[in-house]
């Protein structure tokens, strides 16, 4: 039974710790991106600090709710540049093939 119990927190872990990753290369691309584009280095500085603080979350002491959070938050911030890109301020982040 213990041996069960570890391995679900194991895999929780493994699938929080990839939700996480998502988040954080997201945000990654979108950093990496305004740094070409004429966006006020403010803007740049706050992705910069925001990729630190993902990097530094720690899985094992992050509940699911919390990781909710973080992917609504991503999201939102995500929203805030889609009129930027509407109106043809910022060129597109990413060249493949949209889902």
């Amino acid at each position: 039974m213990k041996l069960l119990k570890r391995w679900k927190k194991r895999k929780e872990i493994r699938e929080l710790q990839l939700r996480v990753d998502h988040c954080r290369s997201t945000i990654a691309e979108v950093h990496k991106a305004l740094q070409m584009d004429a966006i006020q280095p403010e803007i740049v500085d706050q992705f910069q600090r925001l990729e630190v603080a993902l990097e530094q979350v720690d899985v094992t002491q992050l509940r699911n709710r919390d990781l909710e959070d973080i992917e609504m938050a991503t999201d939102k911030l995500l929203g805030e540049f889609r009129s930027l890109y509407r109106q043809g301020k910022l060129k597109n982040i990413y060249d493949g093939l949209l889902h």
